[in-house]
């Protein structure tokens, strides 16, 4: 079809076709002769289908055959012989192969145009291609690296911990532990599989009952967190282990585990109870002696104001360290149960005072509202009593908002109740849950303060409660309330 499309290399083929027959017909009609005339048209289709294309040469073809043709049969030319109309026939039957040639091979020519275009196109594809692999690549380096850098991160993180820690992937499969899960448990977290770590750890809850393998930490940390304590036998040297166990899923499958050894804790706790006894009674004495020199210095009538003004800064400062040393001896005998609490009666309002004043000696300016009834008598021991009121009124100064007021309020009834009362922000539940135990802090101080209140207020028969924990914090202390007696 492509032969048959009119175009202006068709229309210029059409004309030198139709120009070569007429210069073929004069030079015949002067030599007498039609052979200059076939030859020149064969040899004109050849060159235009050459030069322009398969299709100008067709109509250089059709054209001068057309003119030929009219031509001969004008008025006045020389009859065909027989070998002329054999070279007409010739001209009429092959010049259609050659044009049919140049056709197929312009056909030809244009395929391998086309498949060489698909080539270049697909190299150029193939180029980008390999570009974006390179990139990828790249990119895929980059966060090898980066994952590299961060699970290095967190080995090092992990490492640090001084609690066991152990990942186990979804099978459940350990496939990390650190150095502090080596130390106590070996590999058997890691390497053995879980019903072998099973008969040989023995997992067991607090009373020593055995656990089904759906309670095992590693399996049940693949469902959901949590926190329990589980009796667990040390494969390397058979002792039992009471452990606390967190288990945390991990997104997409697994999960990680962190133990603390609790008779460990108790170790800890011990030698830091021991310590504590130790260092209260080696500084009492030393500080007693700088107290009463810094009192006599004081009483000298020619001590200049400054220096006089130095020294009660100085006395305050011995006070604050010889409370601290009290708390620090109450912990020893609290930890060891050996509280001495006397449980008498006496009036609550001076030793609500003096709790203030403690509290003021510690440097805080915090508004303080009071609320306190005067004659209510209670049963119980006076000092341990305003340590304990002081230790409140300092977790209230020390957590609660900046600018906020404490109220101190005291109710009398059956028990003889005083609420201590911040301005926020309040208490999470998982602190509130632990509050009263044995270094349970909230990010300052040595989480001692609510231990001992609890301590010191069971031992004289008094209690002390956390009533609200949000949005304000509502701490109570309790007393038994003292017979009111007639006067005779």
């Amino acid at each position: 079809m492509r032969l048959l499309r009119l175009n202006r290399a068709v229309l210029v083929g059409a004309l030198l076709g139709a120009g070569t027959a007429l210069i073929g017909g004069w030079v015949g009609r002067v030599s007498g002769e039609i052979v200059p005339v076939t030859v020149l048209l064969v040899l004109a289709v050849t060159l235009i289908g050459l030069g322009l294309g398969a299709a100008s040469g067709a109509a250089a073809y059709v054209a001068g055959a057309f003119v030929f043709l009219a031509q001969t049969m004008a008025v006045g030319t020389s009859p065909w012989e027989g070998a002329d109309a054999v070279r007409f026939a010739g001209f009429l039957l092959g010049v259609p192969v050659i044009v049919f040639v140049m056709y197929r091979g312009e056909a030809v020519r244009h395929s391998a145009e086309l498949a060489l275009e698909s080539s270049r196109a697909a190299r150029r594809e193939a180029d980008a291609e390999r570009a974006r692999l390179e990139e990828a690549r790249g990119e895929l380096d980059t966060a090898l690296a980066n994952a590299e850098r961060e699970r290095a991160r967190l080995e090092e993180v992990a490492e640090s911990i001084p609690e066991p820690l152990i990942v186990y992937d979804d099978e459940p499969r350990g496939t990390y532990g650190n150095r502090a899960a080596l130390r106590l448990f070996g590999r058997s977290f890691v390497e053995r599989p879980l019903d072998e770590w099973g008969r040989v750890t023995e997992p067991r809850d607090e009373n020593g009952v055995a656990l089904p393998a759906d309670e095992w930490p590693q399996v049940r940390a693949q469902r959901e967190a949590f926190r329990r304590r589980m009796t667990l036998r040390v494969p390397m040297s058979g002792r039992d282990v009471i452990a606390d166990i967190e288990g945390t899923p991990i997104p997409g499958g697994g999960a990680v585990l962190l133990l603390r050894d609790v008779g460990k804790e108790e170790d800890e706790r011990r030698r830091l109870s021991r310590f504590a006894s130790f260092v209260a009674h080696e500084l009492r004495n030393p500080l007693a002696v700088a107290k009463a020199r810094i009192e006599l210095a004081q009483r000298d009538p020619a001590l200049p104001s400054r220096a006089a003004s130095h020294g009660a800064r100085a006395l305050e400062s011995v006070d604050a360290a010889i409370q601290i040393l009290e708390r620090l001896e109450l912990y020893s005998r609290a930890d060891a149960g050996h509280i001495e609490a006397q449980r008498e009666t006496f009036d609550l309002s001076p030793a609500v005072g003096a709790a203030i004043e403690r509290f003021r000696a510690r440097g805080s300016e915090r508004a303080l509202r009071v609320d306190l009834p005067d004659g209510l008598t209670v049963i119980g021991d006076r000092h341990l009593s305003e340590q304990a009121i002081t230790n409140l009124l300092t977790n209230a100064d020390r957590y609660s908002t900046p600018g906020g007021a404490i109220e101190l309020e005291v109710l009398a009834g059956d028990q003889v109740t005083l609420r201590v009362t911040d301005e926020g922000p309040g208490i999470d539940d998982e602190v509130a849950r632990r509050l009263f135990r044995d270094r349970v802090t909230a990010g300052r101080g040595l989480g001692l303060g609510l231990y001992l209140v609890q301590a010191t207020m069971t031992a004289m028969g008094g209690s002390v409660q956390l009533e609200q924990r949000a949005p304000v914090a509502v701490f109570a202390l309790r007393w038994p309330r003292a017979p009111v007696t007639n006067p005779t």
